[in-house]
């Protein structure tokens, strides 16, 4: 039987252990992410934050990765998190009014929208796709 030419070449998939000690770098990170390899990002975040607990950036990312496969709960944890580090991460309060309005907190959404909006004074893209996430939360849910 012929090989199927079409499928998957094996030697293109990124190992495990490659991934690892390849470049930890954010915009390595990212490029993972982007790609939807959500577990190696995991894996690498972690390890970066434990080497350094006050890395904003790396938490909130991690939550955004944990929000990518649905675990919520620990997606809000890894953004406030963040937002302890830096009240005013308007990435960290954009991602966690998302968070919010996945497992039906409006209230919370609202909140960190609001602050959002003092934060973005003059208006910015994370507080106008917050802003009409809940527009449109409130529109599918709120009766």
């Amino acid at each position: 039987m012929l090989a199927n030419l079409d499928g998957p070449n094996p030697t293109e998939d990124i190992k495990e252990n490659e991934v690892l000690a390849k470049d930890n770098s954010i915009e390595f990170i990212i490029e993972l992410i982007n790609k939807g390899d959500y577990e190696n990002s995991k894996k690498i975040l972690m390890e970066k934050i434990k080497d350094n607990k006050n890395d904003e950036h790396a938490l909130n990312l991690l939550g955004y990765v944990e929000r990518q496969l649905q675990n919520y709960l620990s997606a809000i944890n890894y953004y406030k998190a963040a937002l302890f580090i830096n009240n005013e991460y308007i990435a960290a309060h954009h991602y966690i009014i998302i968070a919010y309005l996945e497992i039906d907190k409006l209230d919370k959404a609202r909140e960190h929208r609001d602050y959002l909006d003092l934060l973005c004074l003059f208006g910015c893209i994370e507080f106008t796709e917050a802003n009409n996430a809940i527009k449109m939360y409130e529109a599918n849910n709120v009766k």
